[in-house]
């Protein structure tokens, strides 16, 4: 007769430590390819804020260009600025602002693509760097926002705090919002 419940070191003994130690060793170079992998995924924001901590340092701006999405961070502006859509930038300081409204009352309702410029982008992220020093050192905090978008805050002495905002966009991180 069978029983009921079965017997629960009869299914010990057909799982055995060996068994298990093979499961395990299969598994190790699957899982350290993983680890790997989400560590150099975790690394590569930093790569791209490096890479615009290089073309500062160097004075390139134009090696922005492909670093920078100028039109993501227009749109972020102009949701900002319009009650009606979310946006992710967050309290602006009194200098942002009065720049935004003198370009609005100086460009009229094309301000955004008057004011916000790959060279803007250059000045207000050299502006957050002291002389002789990098932009990853001022990072106050960095931390992944969403598995594709990457959030940092550059603060140095005597300057306004530098928000921005990373996106995965095809096989690169891109900067798509700065404010301050």
């Amino acid at each position: 007769m069978m029983p009921l419940f079965p017997d629960p070191f009869r299914f010990r003994a057909h799982w055995s430590a060996a068994r298990w130690r093979g499961l395990g060793a299969a598994l190790r170079p699957l899982l350290l390819a993983l680890l790997a992998l989400l560590s150099l995924y975790c690394a590569w924001p930093y790569a791209t804020l490096w890479r615009i901590d290089r073309a500062l340092a160097e004075g390139d701006c134009a090696a922005l260009d492909g670093l920078v999405d100028l039109p993501a961070i227009r749109a972020e502006i102009a949701h900002r600025l319009n009650k009606e859509h979310e946006s992710v930038i967050g309290e602006l300081s009194d200098a942002f602002i009065q720049w935004l409204e003198s370009g609005i009352r100086r460009n009229g309702r094309g301000a955004l693509d008057e004011l916000v410029t790959r060279d803007w982008v250059c000045e207000r992220l050299q502006a957050a760097t002291p002389p002789g020093e990098a932009l990853t050192d001022q990072l106050a905090g960095a931390w992944f926002v969403a598995p594709r978008e990457f959030s940092a805050r550059l603060v140095s002495a005597g300057a306004e705090t530098v928000h921005i905002r990373l996106r995965l966009q095809g096989v690169g991180w891109r900067l798509v919002t700065l404010y301050y």
